[in-house]
């Protein structure tokens, strides 16, 4: 199984309600296949790769945050282990304010995948151990298709004045 990064569309008020409630989360996250909010999962290594290809736009954009304190819902110090072996030992989401997704949303509008991979450097992509685009010649029809949907979850969630909350999956 690959590692993949979910991001779920949230009105601002859910999104309030979600980043001081990480039980609130966890239980979301639990019945998420009951739920009626939009949610997209994109492979970890997509996500890589459209990183490092918008890192030479002068737009880098960091599309999943593990890790940094500002926007991480934390896990409280308290919580019983066998609710931690359900959800991972590190379950700690990232939320992404309203504006944040308009600022993401933009950074992949103003950029197609295309064009984006026209000017890439595969010696600097080698390096930077991103999967490479360029297969013989041919893109991977899959990365281009992750980077479309992304993009327009992004657009569709920035439109509705919604912010986001990105869980790691492995």
């Amino acid at each position: 199984m690959s590692t993949h990064v979910m991001y779920a569309r949230f009105s601002p008020e859910q999104l309030v309600r979600y980043a001081d409630d990480w039980y609130a989360v966890v239980e979301w996250y639990g019945e998420q296949d009951e739920s009626d909010v939009p949610t997209v999962s994109i492979p970890k290594k997509s996500i890589d790769l459209f990183e490092f290809l918008l890192s030479d736009t002068g737009t880098p954009v960091t599309l999943y945050t593990l890790g940094i304190e500002e926007g991480t819902i934390r896990q409280p110090e308290d919580v019983e282990p066998w609710l931690l072996s359900e959800v991972g030992e590190f379950f700690e989401p990232w939320c992404v304010t309203p504006a944040g997704v308009t600022a993401l949303a933009a950074a992949l509008g103003r950029h197609t995948f295309d064009a984006l991979v026209a000017r890439a450097d595969p010696a600097k992509m080698a390096a930077a151990k991103v999967a490479l685009v360029p297969d013989r010649g041919r893109r991977k029809d899959f990365d281009k298709s992750h980077y479309e949907e992304l993009a327009g979850f992004l657009a569709d969630a920035a439109a509705a004045g919604e912010g986001l909350i990105v869980f790691y999956e492995d």
